[in-house]
């Protein structure tokens, strides 16, 4: 009867060493810290500044069905609010938010993406926003969402099983022109072209003996000078109000131009300093 109740203890330890491993490599690409890649990818502060109020929000927020904030998400509630205090209107729904944007192959997903999956019997159903792009090397991500009554807001990958068989597709809401652009709110499945058409042109022929006035040259108008904008990398321990100092301006200049609604700032984030 020893024997017996050994081996099943045995077995249970085997069988809960083996689950825990399992739940460690699904976690993996799941931790609530971002990469070097992470940091990297970003190239636009507004994208920026709306994945950092998702991660401001996740210690306090909680999940409940229907609700878009300020502290109480469901899933469409919580994009919706965090693209929403930059001054950019979303659909209410995941299902319409879908239908917005441009659609996006999962191998050109970029940071401030969205991304939908199945929930139940709805086709669209669940959604995030992406904050880091091909963690290992097939194009999987990771994004952060207000989860369940269970989890709240967290970060999750595109790998774990539960998400993996899911997925439905991405849509593309902002576009940035190089480091430190101006956000541009892209129509739905806008078609871009690198050439432009040229316009036609109608021949006149003047009568014979007929006299031609030259047309009058015309100057051509004045290119609008740019400002010189800087950045700056933020460093351990620094604050807005440090860098402020260091670069002789205001900490609202650098809300204003980086379009913080808070003080927080994280390391490794580039912003603007001047402008």
């Amino acid at each position: 009867m020893l024997k017996k109740i050994l081996f099943c203890i045995a077995v249970l330890l085997t069988v809960t060493s083996l689950y825990a491993q399992v739940e460690n490599n699904t976690d993996t690409f799941a931790e609530d810290t971002v990469s070097a890649n992470f940091e990297a990818a970003i190239t636009c502060p507004t994208i920026d500044s709306i994945i950092q109020l998702a991660f401001a929000k996740k210690p306090i927020a909680t999940y409940k069905y229907g609700a878009a904030g300020p502290n109480h998400f469901d899933c469409s509630g919580f994009v919706y609010y965090c693209f929403g205090q930059y001054g950019i209107k979303l659909p209410r729904s995941s299902r319409d938010m879908f239908l917005v944007g441009q659609k996006v192959r999962k191998e050109d997903l970029q940071p401030g993406d969205l991304v939908f999956f199945s929930r139940g019997k709805l086709e669209i159903g669940h959604v995030g926003i992406v904050i880091e792009t091909n963690i290992d090397g097939h194009h999987n991500f990771r994004f952060i969402h207000s989860s369940t009554y269970k989890t709240n807001v967290r970060v999750d990958n595109s790998i774990s099983t539960n998400y993996a068989t899911r997925y439905k597709g991405a849509r593309r809401i902002i576009s940035c022109d190089g480091i430190g652009g101006d956000a541009t709110i892209l129509p739905s499945d806008t078609v871009f072209s690198d050439t432009i058409p040229p316009i036609p042109t109608t021949s006149v022929v003047a009568p014979a003996n007929s006299q031609v006035t030259p047309a009058t040259p015309q100057k051509p108008a004045p290119v609008p000078q740019q400002s010189a904008i800087k950045y700056h990398k933020i460093k351990k321990g620094e604050t807005l109000s440090s860098i402020a100092r260091k670069y002789h301006t205001t900490v609202a200049n650098l809300k204003k131009w980086n379009k913080l609604k808070s003080d927080f700032i994280r390391e490794g984030q580039r912003i603007i300093v001047a402008k």
